[in-house]
């Protein structure tokens, strides 16, 4: 996989300078009835610092757990990133004087194998108040001040893991409750981790990965039928696979393509590794608001705010041969026979896919993130954008200056899907 930079950790100036979040949740609790593909999620939130890949991880389980459930499980994104703080200062991992929020989806994974979950009102009772999570950003302005002139300013001091761990402590504001509850599952110096067989969440509000239950197909088994498993979070994290977007050809542009329809038609959450550039977001043309495409890129001229991002997939519109378009929004039950027709023609590689739908972490309530029609909180990523190339360099400053601005981007850079897809 070609990573980007740390995921999201550019989006942290510009989230903080956007609009005052409106207090509510969406109503986009499990799946829609009317899109072509059919994967349940749970609500959209909103990230308030650089920390989109652990909102897209815990969008992935959440919606494997909702498969398996039947109801809907609210994550703690807060609790991950104080695990991804923690392993960052010990590790040695602080330039410059402050914290890096961005991170990858095999770091997640990792902190899900070792610190397991816990439910978003058990470590922040206020996170579950609202679609962002105030507590992230004041506990990161605190935490960087602590490693720039306070009690982690020295690299001794973040070697030191009891030090280490009050200061996280104070900087997240955690109840006594919290704070005995982690020193029981992981130790006053969080010297155990679930890597430990002997590591038990007794007494406390945390899960152990293996407790909990997730939904999802394979098809190891039998390539052409998708096999039903229900197994710990632990098992699906290890079976799971990254593929990268490939660049070489549009035949082999077309059978990845294929593999995430056949992952979507099979209501699976897939994961999608995207460049952003701002420009590239329509808020105005009815047709395209929201959507991520090149028209509105051209139309700008020159390049916007850039960066890596992570997102999971929720549905899709194609062009068929044989069906004309397949619109997203419409209903297709394989079920029915002709619907069944338009499933197996969408996945032709004759069929031109036009855009992919996401839920995203920026909220549902925001007039500067404009969202697909009828989705709040979703956006449509057109091909003509994540084919691209587009120009590329989020680290030069705004209003970017086209000449300059001399990279090229691929957006569309990798997926997460399921065994044998």
């Amino acid at each position: 996989m070609t990573q980007s930079p740390r995921l999201c950790s550019w989006l942290l100036g510009a989230l903080l300078a956007a609009l005052p979040v409106t207090t509510g949740c969406t109503s986009d609790t499990g799946s829609s009835s009317d899109d072509v593909t059919d994967v349940k999620h749970t609500d959209v939130e909103r990230q308030s610092i650089g920390n989109c890949w652990l909102y897209a991880h815990a969008s992935w389980i959440e919606s494997m757990n909702f498969s398996a459930t039947g109801k809907a499980f609210d994550v703690s994104q807060s609790y991950w990133t104080y695990w991804d703080w923690f392993n960052k200062i010990v590790g040695g991992e602080v330039y410059s004087g402050e914290l890096e929020t961005g991170g990858f989806y095999y770091v997640a994974n990792d902190i899900v194998l070792e610190r397991g979950i816990m439910p978003e009102a058990k470590f922040i009772k206020e996170d579950s108040n609202g679609e962002m999570s105030s507590a992230q950003s004041s506990a990161l302005k605190i935490l960087n001040e602590e490693l720039k002139t306070g009690r982690l300013k020295t690299a001794d001091s973040r070697y030191d893991r009891a030090l280490v761990r009050t200061v996280l402590d104070d900087a997240w504001k955690l109840t006594p409750t919290v704070k005995s509850q982690l020193t029981k599952v992981f130790g006053k110096n969080y010297e155990r981790s679930f890597l430990s067989s002997s590591t038990t969440t007794s007494g406390s509000s945390v899960v152990h990965p293996k407790d909990f239950k997730v939904w999802y197909t394979e098809r190891t088994t039998n390539k052409n039928q998708p096999t039903e498993r229900i197994t710990g979070l632990d098992v699906a994290i290890n079976q799971w696979r990254v593929a990268s977007y490939p660049s070489w050809s549009d035949s082999s542009k077309r059978d990845l393509q294929i593999r995430v329809q056949k992952a979507l038609h099979d209501r699976q959450p897939v994961i999608i590794t995207w460049d952003v550039d701002f420009n590239a977001m329509e808020g105005q043309d009815p047709v395209l608001k929201g959507s991520f495409n090149m028209t509105t890129l051209k139309k700008a001229v020159r390049p916007g705010r850039q960066g890596g991002h992570m997102t999971v997939l929720e549905d899709y519109e194609v062009e068929t041969k044989d069906f004309g378009l397949l619109k997203a929004g419409v209903t297709l039950d394989p079920k029915n026979a002709e619907d069944a027709k338009k499933l197996a023609a969408a996945l032709l590689p004759t069929s031109s896919l036009k855009f992919l739908r996401i839920k995203n972490s920026w909220g549902a309530f925001r007039d500067d993130r404009s969202s697909a029609p009828g989705f709040p909180g979703y956006h449509d990523l057109y091909m003509d954008y994540l084919n691209g190339p587009i120009a590329w360099c989020p680290d030069a400053a705004d209003p970017k200056d086209p000449a300059k601005c001399t990279g090229r981007s691929t957006p569309w850079d990798s997926v997460v899907l399921p065994p044998g897809y």
